[in-house]
């Protein structure tokens, strides 16, 4: 459904994206855990907690590992040119990857972003087992993208019990239940969407540029 541009609301500041690739069987993964708790509270941040399964023949079944989270990250090193994926593995706005305990260079890159000027704007509002979805370019056509809708549980302690952590207690923020690639945008005007989502757990929307490229804009489903 197409709209006016005095439809939607006025263009909010940046949010930054963040997507820590993490596992509970990896000994090196609880620090990045730990941060992005963190990162999870600053103001036009949105983290998530992205748990992958390729850990689990090392002796724990990660709780909210998923396959579909491996490939996500995969989809990524392709596209920054690297040949392996690792843990922890933050990547940023969908265009940079770090270590996922590396804070300053992390809270460096958040900043860099955070003065971009964004090309679209985005604004989700949630209304039962929907979500309506709108969307504008900012000035001048936006770079055709996608709308990713991304349930997730806001946190969870794990105690684990065996493998390269056995025994600790971790605690995780944001952690993504589903991920689902629900429409296309060509960037050239302002569009909406009614999208529909299931059960009770939170709902963020990302726009990224196709691909599974950079992201356009985000923002939480109220």
């Amino acid at each position: 459904m197409s709209l006016t541009l005095a439809g939607l609301p006025a263009a909010a500041d940046p949010v930054v994206v963040l997507e820590l690739y993490t596992s509970q069987g990896c000994s090196a993964c609880p620090p990045a855990d730990e941060l992005l708790n963190e990162l999870a509270d600053e103001d036009g941040v949105l983290a998530f907690s992205f748990h992958v399964d390729y850990w689990d023949y090392i002796g724990w079944t990660d709780t909210f590992g998923s396959r579909e989270n491996g490939q996500r990250q995969k989809v990524y090193a392709k596209g920054f040119g690297e040949r392996m994926v690792y843990t922890p593995q933050l990547v940023i706005q969908g265009q940079a990857a770090m270590v996922g305990h590396k804070a300053e260079k992390i809270e460096a890159m958040i900043q860099k972003l955070r003065g971009h000027k964004p090309e679209a704007r985005l604004d989700a509002v949630r209304d039962g087992d929907m979500v309506r979805v709108t969307v504008a370019p900012i000035a001048q056509p936006a770079a055709a993208s996608e709308l990713y809708l991304v349930r997730y549980q806001p946190e969870a302690t794990v105690k684990i019990g065996k493998g390269e952590n056995a025994g600790r207690e971790i605690t995780y923020s944001n952690i993504v239940t589903d991920w689902h690639l629900a429409e296309y945008w060509d960037g050239s005007s302002p569009e909406e969407y009614d999208l529909p989502v299931m059960g009770d757990q939170p709902v963020a929307v990302l726009l990224q540029r196709r691909g599974q490229g950079p992201v356009v804009a985000a923002a939480l489903a109220r």
